[in-house]
């Protein structure tokens, strides 16, 4: 029973170290034409979530309840709300940053207002879908990420997070 149990203890450490040696190989990378065809499907993406997006300046009871309009050719075609998460924003308190999770998909073709606090809205709109490099152990990889956008006209690019900063912060 003993050389029984030996013999597949061995079997096993031979597995374990074929199978490292196997998944840390660079065949995991992407070839130049997998990464443009990547590219071209990440570039027909239209939904995303956005999670999460962080607030800078604001007080929290100015984002403790944001209400977000969608529009589609500036015609109102949704609105939604969602509430930051106080708790799991104690640590940056001092810097006037909080950090909220959107269930809701948005559409890169659409524009949405989020009205927070007693401020004009601020419109989110030109979303653009980008390929995002990604390295693990494993070897080079590719994601697909809202990345690209604007805020009141200003423009945002390779930006992993929306970020709202208060006017006048």
């Amino acid at each position: 029973l003993i050389m029984i149990f030996k013999t597949i203890m061995r079997y096993l450490i031979f597995i374990c170290l074929f199978l490292s040696f196997i998944s840390c190989n660079k065949s995991s990378e992407c070839t130049e034409k997998e990464r443009q065809n990547f590219k071209i499907k990440c570039s027909k993406t239209i939904y995303f979530k956005p999670d999460p997006i962080s607030f800078t300046g604001f007080e929290f009871d100015e984002i403790d309840s944001v209400k977000v309009v969608e529009k589609n050719n500036s015609k109102k075609v949704n609105t939604f709300f969602f509430h930051a998460d106080k708790e799991n924003n104690l640590n940056r308190i001092e810097d006037k940053i909080y950090w909220a999770h959107i269930e809701n998909n948005l559409n890169v073709n659409h524009s949405y207002e989020f009205y927070l606090g007693k401020d004009k809205p601020y419109i989110l709109d030109n979303m653009e879908m980008i390929m995002w490099a990604q390295y693990t152990s494993n070897g080079e990889g590719w994601g697909c990420v809202m990345g690209n956008f604007t805020i009141d006209n200003k423009k945002f690019e390779h930006i992993g997070n929306i970020n709202f900063t208060k006017r006048g912060f």
